[in-house]
C-alpha cells in the first residue's frame, strides 16, 4: 500500500503505532513509516524508523521480518551514500530470511546493485529471486524484479532483451492495483524508447508517467534523471540543466537521497556541457565525482569523470595527463559494457590529435570508431566523427568527406523521426563537428563548388521537408484554444493599464508548457532522402542575371561564395563576431530612427551599413553585377537588414535560409483562383490604415456601416494614411497598446458593427465558399445560396454582385479576425496581408505571435495549416525575428511558413513607424498588382517613400523571404 497509496499507507501506520500494537505489529508499521520517508521524504528520517523496524521484529523473534526490515533498511542505507552497512545489512538478511521472504531481499538487493552500476551482481541476484517468486505466485514483485532486470539490461546497452521483460512485467501489472509500480511501468517503457532511439515516444511516456505519479504524490526525481537524459538527446540541453538543477535543490530541500543527489549532478554537469556552460560543467561533475567515490559507486563514478574530462577540454585545457585520464576512463567503462566507452575513446583520441600524438590519437580513434556500425543514433554518429578524424590525421580529403556524410546521414534519419519543428532543428547541434570538418576538407581540397555543396548540407535542414501536421488531439485543441483565451484576458488587462492577475500568468505558463509537451510527441515521417541540392541545377536556375551570394563560417570568418554567371567564386571576408557586433548596433539605429528627430543618427546608421558590407562581403561587394541579388546567410546573421548595405540598397534583393530553399520556393507554383486574404488585427496604432486603401486598390465592397466605423477621426492623421505625417509619434506594433481590443478603431462599440458590416464578400474564389461553410453550427437555407449553388461566407456583408467584384479580397477584421476564422481562410490562399501586432518570444519562439481578435496566431497554429498562402506580406515589428538554433537553423514566424508552401514573404526586423510603414505598404500592393515578384515591389516601394530618416529606416527593416 506504500506504493498504491503511500499517503493512506502513511496515515494508517501512524494510527496502528497509536494504538499500542504488539512488536510485529509495530514492526510493520515503522517499516511503512521508513519507506515513506525514504522514498518521499527524509533519509534521516528513514534510517531511525527502520532501525526501530528491525529492532521489534527480533523482539518479536520473526525472522522471517527481520529479513524483511533488514533488506529496507539496507536500501535505505546506501541511498543515504552508507554503502558498506548497506550491504552488510543485506548480507544479514539473506542470512536470516528462507523461501519467499529471501526471494524478496534478493531482489532488494538487485536493486542495490543496480544503483551501485554493478550490473553483474544485480542480475545474478535477480535471476535467483524471479523462479521463486513465480514459484509462489507473488505477482507484483515477480512484475518488480523484471522491471529491474530490464533496467539493468539497458544500462548494459541489450535493448531487445529489456523490451521482453517490460513486457512481460507491463502484462502482470495489468493484473494488480498497484498504480505506483504501474506508473514506474510507464516509465521503464520510456526509458526503453529512448534507448531504442524514438525521442518522440520517450518523452510522451516519461510525461504520461509523471501525471501518474502527480495523482499518487509521489517524487519523481528518477523520472527526472530519465527526462533530463532524453531532453540532451533532443537538443534541450537548457532546459534539462533547468530541470536538474531545480530538482537537486528540491531533494535538499527534503533531506532526500544522497545517491539520487549525486546522479542529478552528474545529469546538470552532463547538461551544461552541452549548453556550452563548461564551467558549470566543471562544477556540477566534481562534486558528483566526490559523491559517488564516497558512495563506493565506481560505474557512476567513471561516468561523473568523464564528463569532467570533457568539460576540462571545453574549456580549454589540453594535456597529455588529460589524454591519458580520459584513455583510462575509456578502459573502465568498456569493462563495464558501457555504451558510452566510445566517447571517451573519441574525447582521448581528440586531444591526442590536438597535441599531435598522431599514433596515440590513431589508437583511441579506432576504438570509438568502432561504433559507427551500430547501437542507436547518437553512438554512431560518434564513430563516424571518430573516423572522420581519422582520415584527417592521415591527409585524407576523401575519407574525411565521406565519414562526415555517413554520419550526416544517421542523423538525418534520426531527425525525420522527430516531429515537432523545434526538436529537428535542436538535433542539428549533435551534427555540427561532422558539418566543420566536412566545411574545412571543402575549403582545403575541393574548390568553391564543394564548399557549397557542403554548406547547403548543413544549412536550414529542418526546411527541406514539412513539419509533421499536429494530430487531431482535443486535448492539444482545447488547450490551445484555452490558451489562446487567456493570453487576450492577459492583454486586456494590460491594455487597461494594469497587469494580469499571477493566477492568469500561472494558467498561461501551464498551458504552454502542454501545449510544447504535446506537440514534442508527435513521431516524425519515415525517414526520406528527398531532393538532394545540386549546384548546376542552383546555376542553371540563376542564369546570367541573379546573383545568390551564400555566407559560410569557417573558423569565425566569413566566406562569401557568390553564384551566378555558371560559376561558383569563393571570397574571405570579415570575421563573424565582428559582423554580428555590428548588426546590434544598426539594429540600435533602426530602433532609434523609427522616432521623430533622430535624423542626425541616419548618417551613422548608414555608416554602419557600409562596415556590415566590408564584414560580411568583402571584395565580393565589387562582383555582383547589376541584377537581383539572393542573400543565404547563416543562423546568427539572421537579424542584418541588408538592404542597408550599400551594394544592395538599391537592387532587387530577396534572403533565403539556404539556397536549396531558394531553389524550392522558386518552383513553387501559385495556387489556382488567386485568393487574396487582408486581416485586421485589435489594437493598431493606424487602425491597420492600409487595409482600408487596399480593399478599395483590390476593388471590394464595404457597408456604409463598416466604412463608417473605419472613417479616421477629424483633426489628426493618426492612421498614418499616405497624406498625412510619418513623423507623428512612433508606433511600435509589438508594444504599442492602440485601441482597447472591445472597440474599433474609431471608438465605435464592437457590438455596434457586426460581423458581416466588419468584412467584405469574398468572391468565388475563396475556400470557404468553395467548401459550403456557412455560420458555425448552421447550413444556410436554399434562399440564401449563391446562384452558383454556393454558400454565402459567414461573417461578410451580403451586398450584390453589381458592387463586389468577383475576384475580390476576403477582409477579416474586428470580431471575424478570430484564429479559427483566419487560418481557414489562410489557408491556400495566393495572397495574405496580415497586419497586427507581433510579438517574438526569444526563450520560446514558436510561441510568437500575431495578436488576433479572440487573443495570438502562434506559430503552432500555422503548422496546421494544410498549405500556408502563397505570398505573406507581414507589416507587423519583429516578425522577421528569429531564434538561432542547432547547428544553423532558426526558429520563428517566417521559417515555419517557408516549409509549408510559402514562396515569399516580407517582413520586418526590427520596429518601425507604423505611419511610415502604411505608404510602403500600399506602395508594395501597387508593384504586386502589376505583376512584380515581392523583392521587385518591395525595392520600387523604397524608392518612391520620402528621403526623410524615418521612411528610409522604415523600408531598410523590410525584407523579401524567399522567391516569389
Amino acid at each position: 500500500m506504500v506504493f498504491a497509496a503511500p499517503g493512506e499507507a502513511l496515515t494508517r501506520a501512524e494510527e496502528v503505532l497509536g494504538a499500542d500494537p504488539s512488536p510485529l505489529h509495530a514492526s510493520v508499521a515503522h517499516q511503512v513509516i521508513g519507506i515513506w520517508q525514504r522514498d518521499f521524504g527524509d533519509t534521516r528520517r528513514a534510517l531511525a524508523h527502520l532501525r526501530r523496524a528491525r529492532d521489534l521484529a527480533a523482539r518479536a523473534e520473526s525472522a522471517e521480518r527481520e529479513a524483511d526490515v533488514l533488506a529496507t533498511l539496507g536500501v535505505a542505507l546506501v541511498h543515504a551514500g552508507r554503502t558498506r552497512a548497506g550491504l552488510e545489512a543485506f548480507e544479514r538478511g539473506v542470512a536470516r530470511g528462507s523461501g519467499h521472504t529471501r526471494a524478496r531481499v534478493l531482489y532488494r538487493r538487485a536493486y542495490v546493485w543496480w544503483v551501485l552500476g554493478r550490473h553483474g551482481e544485480a542480475l545474478e541476484d535477480v535471476r535467483r529471486a524471479i523462479p521463486v517468486l513465480r514459484q509462489v505466485d507473488d505477482v507484483i514483485w515477480t512484475a518488480r524484479a523484471l522491471t529491474l532486470r530490464a533496467t539493468v539490461h539497458l544500462a548494459q546497452g541489450a535493448v531487445e532483451r529489456a523490451d521482453a521483460d517490460f513486457t512481460a512485467a507491463e502484462a502482470l501489472w495489468d493484473t494488480t492495483g498497484q498504480e505506483h509500480d504501474k506508473a514506474d511501468a510507464v516509465e521503464s517503457r520510456g526509458l526503453a524508447a529512448f534507448r531504442s532511439g524514438d525521442v518522440p515516444a520517450a518523452l510522451r511516456l516519461l510525461d504520461e508517467a509523471a501525471e501518474r505519479y502527480a495523482k499518487l504524490g509521489t517524487p519523481t526525481f528518477m523520472l527526472t534523471i530519465r527526462r533530463c537524459e532524453v531532453l540532451m538527446a533532443a537538443g534541450l540541453a537548457t532546459e534539462a540543466l533547468a530541470e536538474a538543477d531545480a530538482a537537486v535543490a528540491a531533494l535538499d530541500g527534503i533531506g532526500g537521497q544522497s545517491t539520487r543527489k549525486a546522479e542529478l549532478l552528474l545529469v546538470a554537469a552532463r547538461a551544461a556541457r552541452l549548453a556550452g556552460e563548461p564551467q558549470t560543467s566543471l562544477a556540477r561533475a566534481a562534486v558528483a565525482v566526490r559523491l559517488f567515490a564516497g558512495q563506493r559507486r565506481t560505474w557512476y563514478e567513471t561516468h561523473a569523470r568523464l564528463v569532467l574530462l570533457e568539460a576540462r577540454v571545453a574549456t580549454g585545457r589540453g594535456s597529455g595527463r588529460l589524454v591519458a585520464d580520459a584513455a583510462a576512463v575509456a578502459e573502465r567503462l568498456a569493462a563495464f559494457g558501457a555504451p558510452a566507452a566510445p566517447e571517451a575513446s573519441l574525447l582521448a583520441g581528440r586531444i591526442a590529435l590536438d597535441l599531435g600524438w598522431r599514433a596515440d590519437a590513431e589508437r583511441h580513434l579506432a576504438v570509438a570508431a568502432r561504433s559507427r556500425h551500430g547501437g542507436p543514433p547518437l553512438a554512431r554518429m560518434t564513430g563516424w566523427a571518430a573516423q572522420a578524424l581519422r582520415a584527417r590525421a592521415a591527409g585524407s580529403a576523401r575519407g574525411v568527406l565521406e565519414a562526415c556524410r555517413r554520419g550526416l546521414d544517421v542523423l538525418d534519419d534520426h531527425r525525420m523521426t522527430l516531429g515537432a519543428s523545434e526538436l529537428r532543428a535542436r538535433a542539428t547541434a549533435q551534427g555540427a563537428e561532422l558539418a566543420a570538418l566536412a566545411q574545412r576538407a571543402s575549403l582545403v581540397s575541393g574548390g568553391p563548388r564543394r564548399l557549397l555543396g557542403w554548406s547547403e548540407r548543413w544549412r536550414a535542414t529542418v526546411l527541406s521537408a514539412p513539419p509533421t501536421r499536429p494530430p487531431a488531439d482535443p486535448v492539444l485543441l482545447t488547450a490551445m484554444t484555452a490558451f489562446r483565451e487567456l493570453a487576450a484576458r492577459a492583454e486586456e488587462a494590460r491594455s487597461d493599464g494594469g497587469r494580469p492577475a499571477p493566477a492568469l500568468e500561472r494558467e498561461q505558463r501551464r498551458l504552454e508548457r502542454e501545449i510544447r509537451s504535446r506537440t514534442l510527441h508527435m513521431r516524425g515521417e519515415a525517414p526520406d532522402d528527398g531532393d538532394r541540392f545540386d549546384v548546376r541545377r542552383l546555376l542553371r536556375r540563376l542564369g546570367d542575371d541573379v546573383r545568390l551570394v551564400e555566407l559560410a563560417v569557417l573558423d569565425g570568418r566569413v566566406q562569401v561564395l557568390l553564384c551566378g554567371q555558371g560559376r561558383v567564386r569563393r571570397f574571405e571576408a570579415g570575421l563573424l563576431a565582428d559582423a554580428e557586433a555590428e548588426a546590434e548596433h544598426v539594429q540600435a539605429g533602426l530602433r532609434r530612427l523609427a522616432h521623430p528627430g533622430a535624423e542626425a543618427r541616419l548618417p551613422l546608421v548608414e555608416a554602419a551599413g557600409a562596415r556590415l558590407q566590408h564584414l560580411l562581403l568583402g571584395p565580393a561587394a565589387a562582383h555582383l553585377g547589376s541584377g537581383p541579388v539572393v542573400v543565404v546567410p547563416p543562423g546568427r546573421l539572421h537579424r542584418v537588414p541588408w538592404a542597408l548595405l550599400p551594394a544592395l540598397r538599391e537592387r532587387v534583393l530577396s534572403v533565403s535560409p539556404s539556397a536549396s530553399s531558394w531553389l524550392r520556393a522558386r518552383d513553387t507554383s501559385p495556387p489556382p483562383g488567386g485568393r487574396q486574404v487582408l486581416v485586421r488585427g485589435p489594437g493598431l496604432a493606424t487602425g491597420g490604415a492600409e487595409i482600408t486603401e487596399l480593399v478599395q486598390r483590390y476593388g471590394a465592397a464595404r457597408t456604409p456601416a463598416a466604412r463608417e466605423a473605419r472613417r479616421p477621426p477629424t483633426g489628426g492623421d493618426g492612421y498614418g494614411t499616405p497624406g498625412g505625417s510619418a513623423g507623428t509619434a512612433p508606433r511600435n506594433r509589438a508594444t504599442d497598446d492602440g485601441p482597447r481590443p472591445g472597440t474599433t478603431d474609431g471608438g465605435v462599440p464592437a457590438s455596434a458593427v457586426g460581423e458581416g458590416e466588419a468584412s467584405v464578400t469574398a468572391g468565388s474564389g475563396s475556400a470557404s465558399a468553395a467548401r459550403g461553410e456557412g455560420a458555425p453550427g448552421s447550413e444556410p437555407c436554399a434562399d440564401e445560396r449563391a446562384a452558383d449553388g454556393r454558400s454565402p461566407r459567414a461573417g461578410t456583408a451580403q451586398v450584390p454582385d453589381a458592387t463586389v467584384p468577383r475576384s475580390g479580397p476576403t477582409v477579416l477584421e474586428e470580431d471575424a479576425a478570430r484564429v479559427p476564422r483566419v487560418l481557414r481562410e489562410l489557408d491556400g490562399a495566393a495572397l495574405a496581408h496580415i497586419a497586427a501586432h507581433g510579438t517574438f518570444r526569444a526563450d520560446s519562439p514558436l510561441f510568437s505571435s500575431l495578436r488576433m481578435a479572440d487573443g495570438p496566431l502562434i506559430v503552432h497554429d500555422f503548422e496546421r495549416l494544410d498549405r500556408s498562402p502563397y505570398r505573406i506580406i507581414l507589416p507587423c515589428c519583429d516578425t522577421a525575428r528569429f531564434a538561432s538554433v542547432g547547428a544553423d537553423e532558426l526558429l520563428g514566424l517566417v521559417t515555419a511558413l517557408l516549409p509549408l508552401g510559402t514562396a515569399g514573404v516580407v517582413a520586418c526586423t526590427a520596429p518601425v513607424n507604423d505611419a511610415a510603414a502604411v505608404p510602403l505598404m500600399l506602395a508594395l500592393h501597387k508593384g504586386l498588382d502589376a505583376g512584380l515578384s515581392l523583392a521587385e515591389a518591395l525595392r520600387d516601394a523604397r524608392a518612391s517613400l520620402p528621403d526623410d530618416a524615418v521612411h528610409q529606416a522604415t523600408g531598410w527593416a523590410f525584407t523579401a523571404f524567399g522567391a516569389a
